[in-house]
């Protein structure tokens, strides 16, 4: 069975990122000895995963599960990579992230300069290029993604999320299986280490998220309100969606936020009066309401 231009939910935590990581590498090198290297609180040298291929080179890939990946990440780990022992012949960085064309094209810079050095080939993996040749194959797919499998006696094959139509129904030319979307809704779990991951920070982001927009429609009037600009405003400053920020940029997520309350007209009326615009962290957690409406 085969499947083709269909959503795969990504893995919801980086232990399962890295066994699909892991099974990727199983059908790349099929002749290979892979191997996870370490675990926590262990040095890794930047590697998660090795591969031993046919001819006894060395393969390293370090896996990501992240919502971004930066240069400078990637560099930090490439650095680690080289005190790895045997010498690596070639290193992989497998991200969850979809592609991206800036990213790769750093990754090929940095290649050109180690081929130069005589240093280690460094490759990049998205997420469409592992799942590919995890799609390809029936077994290891179903290993993986088993709820995509209901029984399959008759070459169906129900996709939960598949599609954003009501029951409805894709067709595979290359092999005549069809594909049933079904209704059923699974839950996305946030991504670990993010203020989506901890619910304390969540709620209190959710309440400067909500002070602000119940300020900016005082400022503005309900007809005029646009409550997506905050959001876009976070992504575009922070660099991340608000719940997929990581919790080391809580601290930064709040000030901004409050900056952004305190610059309303309203928040600068009520400042001049006196009055809190907002609980800080402490008081939303010690049931201490401050500011209107509380």
């Amino acid at each position: 069975m085969r499947i083709n231009n269909t959503e795969i939910l990504k893995p919801q935590n980086w232990q399962d990122f890295e066994r699909l990581v892991e099974s990727y590498a199983m059908i790349k090198w099929p002749n290979g000895i892979i191997t996870p290297f370490g675990g926590n609180g262990q040095t890794q040298h930047g590697v998660d995963i090795y591969v031993k291929d046919k001819r006894s080179c060395y393969i390293g890939i370090q896996c990501k599960k992240v919502a971004k990946l930066t240069l400078v990440s990637i560099q930090k780990e490439i650095t680690k990579a080289l005190a790895f022992k045997p010498v690596l012949k070639r290193y992989i960085i497998a991200t969850s992230m979809g592609r991206n064309a800036t990213l790769q094209e750093n990754i090929n810079a940095l290649d050109a300069q180690h081929k130069e050095k005589g240093l280690f080939q460094i490759d990049i993996l998205f997420w469409e290029d592992i799942i590919k040749p995890i799609m390809s194959n029936d077994d290891i797919f179903k290993q993986h993604y088993p709820q995509y499998f209901l029984g399959n006696k008759s070459n169906v094959l129900y996709l939960f999320n598949a599609s954003n139509n009501r029951n409805s129904i894709i067709g595979n030319n290359n092999t005549n299986t069809i594909i049933k979307t079904s209704q059923v809704n699974v839950k996305r779990n946030p991504i670990q280490n993010t203020i989506g991951s901890d619910t304390h920070m969540k709620n209190y982001v959710r309440h400067l998220i909500q002070r602000y927009h119940e300020y900016k429609k005082i400022d503005m009037g309900k007809d005029k309100m646009n409550y997506t600009l905050i959001y876009k405003s976070i992504e575009r400053e922070i660099g991340y969606k608000w719940d997929e920020t990581p919790e080391d940029l809580f601290s930064v997520l709040c000030s901004y936020l409050q900056e952004r309350i305190d610059n309303t007209i309203f928040g600068k009326h009520q400042k001049s009066r006196g009055v809190k615009n907002y609980s800080t962290y402490t008081e939303f957690f010690s049931n201490r309401p401050s500011g209107p409406n509380r």
